[in-house]
């Protein structure tokens, strides 16, 4: 089982969108693993264009945290069933989604978000509060390259779902 924790809010359900029951972990079960790596995907994309459209600057303290969290679940989420696919060229994204958090270790502890173990993300309690807006934007906003790889990978899962699997 995943060693990582979901907080469902209403930004991860908007960035699950038509697969909005499978943000819910307890929902995740009753899936094929076809369908929550698609699912999953489709989100993490959709994660990476509304926070290159969210506005950092002006939002409030609740507002960066519930959006970053959502973020985190959705990475958390496609990595976990990324590593439980059968398909290889899915499971060679998973190792590249693992390197890109080793990559980016120190930038994602810089804005309070640390990888454990296991390689799923958690955001620190306190980093909305003790972070400045523009740490996120830098590194969350439209031109990171982090952000942009993300999008990439979770295309590339999308695009090797076997719908009839």
């Amino acid at each position: 089982m995943s060693s990582y924790t979901v907080t469902n809010n209403l930004t991860l359900r908007s960035y699950y969108s038509t697969y909005r029951t499978l943000a819910v972990k307890s929902n995740r079960s009753n899936a094929t693993t076809s369908q929550l790596n698609y699912a999953d995907a489709q989100a993490l994309r959709r994660a990476v264009r509304k926070l290159d459209d969210f506005d950092f600057s002006n939002a409030s303290q609740k507002d960066i945290e519930e959006h970053v969290r959502a973020l985190i679940d959705t990475y958390n989420n496609t990595l976990d069933s990324a590593q439980q696919s059968d398909n290889a060229d899915i499971k060679s994204i998973y190792k590249k989604l693992q390197q890109l958090n080793d990559t980016y270790q120190d930038d994602l502890e810089n804005i309070g978000i640390r990888t454990n173990s296991s390689g799923y993300l958690t955001l620190s309690s306190s980093a909305s509060s003790n972070i400045s807006s523009s740490k996120f934007s830098k590194f969350l906003g439209g031109d990171s390259t982090f952000m942009k790889k993300l999008s990439t990978y979770a295309k590339r899962i999308a695009n090797h779902v076997d719908y009839y699997a």
